[in-house]
């Protein structure tokens, strides 16, 4: 049999490579096509486009990460922002590396666990919704935080969206035993994903500027 795709909540899906909520709006948009090419012709491709464009969206290709124990993967796709050392106060209280990776717009919105663990905490706050680039954007705005108790030590990860990316959900449960590239969580539309990890644990193997994939690139390996 082949290896199913690791989540924490199995949902029923009509097209292969996509959520389950994609069937509905491809099946608008291609009605609305169909009724363009019988009164405005002209007006078929628009709808069409527009009806592709939906549907990226809600992109969630197949991922099974590579066997490898110690390394910690990509929560998202997106392009990596950077890694600073800083003190984390909410579930790790250590100082930290924090890796940062932007979500655009239409990247695939589906955020995977980087580490094997257990969810030990849990925290959905309703923010504002400043430009990511802003100061306070990762303190004020709509978030999600989600702490992963692992072999070695605890790991936050933070995901924060952006101001069009209003769409935030958490699909992980408190308690929940999960793996690398199980999926816990998605925010449509952008975002930026943070996470946090003691900072004598980790060897980074990233760079600003990187093109991340969630659950198939790697972020560094654990060295304790």
């Amino acid at each position: 049999m082949p290896e199913l795709e690791p989540t924490t909540n199995q949902r029923p899906v009509a097209l292969p490579g996509f959520d389950a909520e994609a069937t509905a709006v491809v099946g608008i948009g291609l009605g609305l096509t169909g009724l363009a090419l019988g009164l405005r012709p002209r007006l078929a491709p628009a709808t069409l486009a527009l009806t592709a464009l939906a549907a990226a969206l809600f992109r969630n290709p197949r991922r099974i990460p590579p066997d490898e124990p110690r390394t910690i993967f990509a929560i998202a796709d997106g392009r990596l922002q950077g890694v600073r050392e800083v003190y984390e106060h909410r579930f790790v209280h250590s100082d930290c590396l924090r890796i940062t990776t932007i979500i655009g717009p239409l990247d695939v919105p589906i955020c995977r666990s980087p580490v094997a663990g257990r969810v030990a905490y849990l925290e959905h706050i309703d923010g504002e919704h400043r430009p990511l680039r802003a100061l306070q954007a990762p303190e004020r705005n709509q978030r999600l935080y989600i702490g992963i108790e692992t072999v070695w030590g605890p790991v936050l990860l933070a995901i924060i969206a952006a101001p069009l990316g209003r769409w935030l959900r958490c699909e992980t449960t408190q308690g929940a035993t999960i793996t690398p590239g199980t999926r816990i969580a998605s925010v449509r539309f952008g975002g930026q994903v943070d996470l946090y990890i003691q900072r004598d644990v980790l060897d980074p193997l990233v760079a600003p500027g990187e093109r991340m994939f969630a659950g198939q690139s790697r972020l560094g390996v654990v060295v304790v």
